[in-house]
């Protein structure tokens, strides 16, 4: 009996040997290593929120989070550095891309930011180009989603992350404007 437990280790060694290698290897693989490199060229992070409120569940998702941002109510962009606060100022930078320059010329007039319902939203235009030239930002900082607009002569380009056309009700407001 202890021959045949003997022969029946000894079969099963070479494949146990191949599986515990296998796994070492995948561990430890290229891919993991370039994994830490992206890490390690992440600077500074955003503060983060690790929860979301969907309904009448509670998702622990790590987002950027939106709460400093509740204080620029009635404050101008330029004088609260809005588009230059963070998580925004990076998701604004990659959602924009080369329209970014467009869209800071026609934001260079703005009324003061509004937050309402966990919405900020803020617009503005080129000087003497009301009606023509003009930009928009609207954060839902409950979804996590931005939705930037701007007009040229009038023409509105749209930008949203996710691909998302669940505008907030004063972003619609504000396209309504160019509808032709």
């Amino acid at each position: 009996m202890k021959t045949k437990n003997l022969t029946m280790t000894v079969k099963w060694l070479p494949v146990t040997s191949f599986l515990i290698g296998f796994y070492s290897m995948a561990c430890n693989g290229p891919a993991q290593e370039v994994r830490a490199i992206v890490l390690a060229d992440e600077v500074r992070l955003p503060p983060t929120d690790t929860m979301i409120a969907g309904g009448d569940t509670i998702h622990t998702d790590l987002v950027a989070s939106w709460n400093a941002f509740t204080a620029f109510d009635g404050r101008y962009a330029m004088e609260a550095n809005l588009l230059d606060a963070e998580p925004l100022k990076s998701r604004f930078n990659s959602l924009l891309g080369k329209a970014r320059r467009t869209f800071m010329e026609r934001f260079n007039v703005t009324p003061p930011i509004e937050v309402e319902n966990q919405i900020l939203f803020n617009e503005g235009y080129m000087p003497g180009k009301s009606g023509f030239d003009e930009a928009a930002i609207a954060i839902d900082m409950d979804r996590d989603i931005l939705y930037i607009g701007c007009t040229i002569n009038g023409n509105l380009m749209l930008f949203s992350e996710k691909g998302d056309t669940d505008y907030p009700e004063k972003f619609l407001l504000w396209m309504q404007k160019f509808d032709k």
